[in-house]
């Protein structure tokens, strides 16, 4: 029996390593966003690199790893983050090595702001809406001290209220409208209290409607 041994052998490939940091214009890093590889049209040669991905952590850190050959020498591929579109050249070349895998490093610094969060846009919120109940309270203020009634108030004494005569329609003090009646207009006690309390009882009415 004759026994035909195959053997195959592994072929491992090299692998180009970029990183580095993303981050936004005021050095805010750019945390947990994908940095995806893509090609411009009918680049050919970069095709096989599209798709390829990584995700920037919590400090903005970025790591994508690419099987290359030599033949991959100068090819041009695009990291895009945020929309953004950054143009990289594979250079086996330049950057460090270790056995047959190559590092290179390359931050990126994006053009647009970073994001208002959650957090900030609450307490935005919260802020805004205190300074409108404030000045709400301020004009409710100004707008009371403009009259007598709203500085006693405003000094903390409750104005004495104001009644009219059922007889003359004169405007008199609600504590004084019997003796109004008693010494302006003649009028008996019994009876002037029985018409005081009938004009108290329609002003009661009147303000109910």
């Amino acid at each position: 029996m004759i026994l035909l041994v195959f053997t195959s052998s592994i072929v491992t490939a090299d692998m180009y390593t970029i990183y580095g940091i993303v981050k936004y214009p005021n050095n805010t890093a750019v945390q947990y966003e994908e940095i995806e590889v893509q090609c411009e049209p009918h680049a050919y040669d970069c095709a096989k690199f599209s798709g390829e991905e990584g995700m920037s952590d919590f400090g903005g850190g970025y790591r994508i790893e690419l099987p290359i050959e030599d033949r991959d020498e100068g090819v041009k591929i695009l990291l895009v983050v945020r929309g953004e579109i950054f143009e990289h050249q594979i250079s086996l070349q330049n950057g460090s090595q270790d056995g047959s895998d190559h590092y290179t490093s390359l931050n990126i610094t994006l053009e647009q702001e970073p994001p208002i969060s959650p957090l900030s846009t609450g307490l935005l919120c919260g802020t805004l809406f205190f300074i409108l109940v404030f000045a709400n309270v301020l004009v409710r203020t100004g707008r009371q001290l403009m009259t007598s009634e709203g500085r006693q108030r405003f000094q903390g004494r409750s104005p004495m209220p104001i009644t009219t005569c059922p007889i003359c329609s004169g405007k008199v003090r609600r504590h004084l409208l019997v003796r109004h009646l008693i010494v302006e207009h003649g009028i008996p006690t019994d009876k002037a209290g029985a018409l005081a309390g009938l004009q108290f009882s329609d002003e009661r009415q009147d303000l109910n409607r």
